[in-house]
């Protein structure tokens, strides 16, 4: 029986409630921005001082978390998590995980802490959930150039 996904989502923090044990799912996103670095340090030639350009904070995810609910899981079955510029369908990190369940109507939560995730360029990438080779879903992510001035939302 085919594994169903019913949540796969990706956010800043996932809190585990220790009394509940109910997950609170925290900055959820799906969509990134960067800013091009300007040449990263400058030497005024006259007072011989360097200035660094910094880019400005919040404009590049830490490290994330992925967040999958599935039900239909049987016994112990194994899955793969990758995450995948969808251009070229290059792969820049996936890990496998196992999730063990005697009862396929139980909704099974898994929390997996995810890498930097690349954001360096403009386009659009995917977190893909994956069953004995199989696609059980995606969350997307697009990234995009913010230029300086500009507003994210513009």
């Amino acid at each position: 029986m085919k594994p169903e996904l019913k949540s796969l989502l990706i956010a800043d923090h996932v809190y585990v409630d220790s009394v509940t044990n109910k997950k609170i799912v925290a900055g959820v996103f799906h969509e990134m921005y960067f800013t091009r670095r300007k040449e990263v340090e400058q030497t005024n030639t006259e007072t011989g001082k360097v200035k660094i350009n910094v880019a400005p904070g919040g404009m590049q995810a830490s490290s994330p978390f992925a967040y999958i609910a599935l039900t239909e899981v049987k016994g112990q079955q194994e899955f793969e998590l990758r995450y995948v510029r969808l251009k070229d369908d290059k792969q820049f990190f996936g890990t496998t995980f196992q999730v063990d369940c005697p009862d396929p109507l139980v909704v099974v939560e898994v929390v997996l802490a995810l890498p930097i995730l690349p954001a360096n360029e403009p386009g659009v990438h995917a977190l893909e959930l994956l069953w004995n080779q199989e696609p059980l879903g995606s969350c997307r992510i697009t990234v995009r150039e913010k230029r300086e001035g500009e507003a994210e939302n513009e």
